[in-house]
Order: structure tokens, then C-alpha cells, then sequence
């Protein structure tokens, strides 16, 4: 069996596949080597995973994660792999190339994750070839669901909102300015706390402010990010993640603006990822 893992900062999703292409899959937290010791991830895949698994024979895990672009980092999570897995042979990487792979396969393109963070690369149908550094939550993350609802709460707290608009947000939460300024500055993730409030929006994207907001964070991701890869205007860009999939309506409209091609958009690219590992090991390997 082979194991497929991608993780973000929130969630690490794992799929278990066998020769038959049969499936199960797991849950963990999030992994990122800038914020957990090697100790930390290993106690998780201790307690957390290899319960989920039973008794499975693995051969070869595909670990994806988010902080893992350089090779420091890359061996601070295969040590608590390798350690947890005697005998596995292991395989970490950046989670652009699980986004590059899950939507574009073998192909090259421009790959872009537009989740609750987000980031985006030019791909040679192998590697990651440049990553304009989407610096996070603080310094960028144009184009993220964190980034969305730090708009959202801004025009809010600030009363920049329509009234019709303000007055439907404050039946969708129950928060309030103080609320939102304890949450954002004080508490854990405020990456996922602000993109809690990009389901506002997506719920709502008929309405034309909302529709602009959206139209906005996709627009300074082009603008930062994206046009300014070589090929750009050529090659199609290709989307996963929540936001991307949840505001595709507004993506396309930013992309067309733009005078760029949407290649795929895929929500959750854990099926394209597998589909892409599975035949990889168990199908063109034996023909």
C-alpha cells in the first residue's frame, strides 16, 4: 500500500491505496515544520494516525505540506516519518507540488492554491520552477480566504459596509468589533479565524459588494502573483482550494479582465493526487 498525505496549516488529509485501487483515508492536524518539532509531528503520527490505520502494510508514503519548500524543513518531517514508519520509504515536499500535480498532472502550467492561505508557482510537468513567496498572512496571502475576511471585517468594524449588507453579517456571526480585534491579535490562528468570513461572502457573491470584495482579493493575486510568471497569458493557471472553488464565478470574471486562461479548479485536490500516485506506482509501473 501507498499512503498520500497533503497538509496545511489546518488539517492533514491522508488517503491509504492499495494495487486494487481501493481507498480509506485518515484524518490529522496540520503539520508545519516552522511551528512543530520534529518530536511534536512524530507523537501526532504516534497517537493520532496509526490508530486510523490498523494493521496495514505501507510501503511508501507521499507526505505534501505546507512550510516544506526547503530541504531543512523538508527532513524535519521525513525524521518523524521515517521514525514513526520503520522501513517506509518516504517522500517530502512543498505543498505547491501536490497543487501543481493534483491539477495539472504531468503537464506545465502555473499552479495556485487559494484556500484559507494561499501561494502559487510555475510547474515544468516535474518540479516547481518559482514560487513568488505569498509571505503569509501578515505581509500577503492575496487571493486566500484569510485574506477575504480580513477585508470583510475591516469594511465592517470600519462601517464601510451598505446597511443591507451589515446587518445580514451580523446574523451570520455572532461576533462583534471587540470580538474580532480579541481574535485577530490575541488568540491562535488568526488565518483561520479571518477565513471563517470568506463563507459569508461566498454565500452572498450575487450581491454586487460582495461580488467586488471577492473580485478584489482574486485581483491582487494576479497583480502580485500570477502575471508575474513568464507565461502567464500562455499557459493556463490552474486553481485548488476552498476559495477558488467556492468563488469561481469571480475568479473567472478576475481571470478574463485579465486576458488569462483558467485551466482546471479543483476543490479538494486529494482525488486528482491519488489518481496521480496510484498510477504512478501501480499502473504505468508495470506495463
Amino acid at each position: 500500500m501507498i499512503v498520500i498525505a497533503d497538509s496545511g496549516s489546518t488539517k492533514t488529509n491522508w488517503v491509504i491505496v492499495d494495487k486494487d485501487n481501493n481507498r480509506s483515508t485518515a484524518k490529522t492536524v496540520g503539520f508545519n515544520p516552522y511551528y512543530q518539532s520534529t518530536e511534536d509531528i512524530y507523537q501526532t503520527l504516534i497517537n493520532d494516525l496509526i490508530p486510523q490505520l490498523g494493521s496495514k502494510k505501507i510501503e511508501k508514503i507521499f507526505f505534501y505540506g505546507a512550510g516544506c519548500e526547503a530541504l531543512e524543513q523538508r527532513e524535519q518531517v521525513a525524521i518523524a516519518i521515517r521514525k514513526a514508519f520503520p522501513g517506509t520509504e518516504v517522500m517530502v515536499d512543498h505543498d505547491l507540488l501536490a497543487a501543481a500535480k493534483a491539477a495539472l498532472g504531468d503537464t506545465p502550467g502555473i499552479a495556485c492554491i487559494s484556500g484559507t492561505g494561499s501561494n502559487t508557482c510555475s510547474y515544468d510537468g516535474k518540479d516547481v520552477t518559482k514560487n513568488i513567496h505569498s509571505l503569509g498572512l501578515f505581509l500577503g496571502d492575496e487571493g486566500s480566504g484569510g485574506y477575504l475576511g480580513r477585508m470583510v471585517i475591516r469594511e465592517y468594524i470600519r462601517e464601510a459596509m451598505p446597511a443591507h449588507i451589515s446587518k445580514k453579517f451580523e446574523e451570520f456571526t455572532p461576533d462583534r468589533q471587540a470580538d474580532m480585534l480579541d481574535k485577530v491579535y490575541t488568540k491562535p490562528f488568526p488565518n483561520r479565524y479571518l477565513a471563517s468570513f470568506a463563507r459569508f461572502v461566498a454565500e452572498n457573491q450575487k450581491d454586487p459588494y460582495l461580488f467586488n470584495l471577492a473580485y478584489h482579493n482574486f485581483e491582487l493575486m494576479f497583480d502580485r502573483s500570477i502575471l508575474r510568471y513568464e507565461g502567464a497569458k500562455t499557459l493556463p493557471v490552474n486553481f485548488v482550494g476552498s476559495i477558488a472553488h467556492y468563488l469561481s464565478d469571480v475568479l473567472y470574471k478576475v481571470a478574463a479582465d485579465k486576458g488569462v486562461t483558467i485551466g482546471n479548479i479543483v476543490g479538494d485536490p486529494m482525488e486528482s493526487l491519488t489518481d496521480y500516485h496510484y498510477k504512478k506506482e501501480y499502473v504505468h509501473a508495470h506495463h
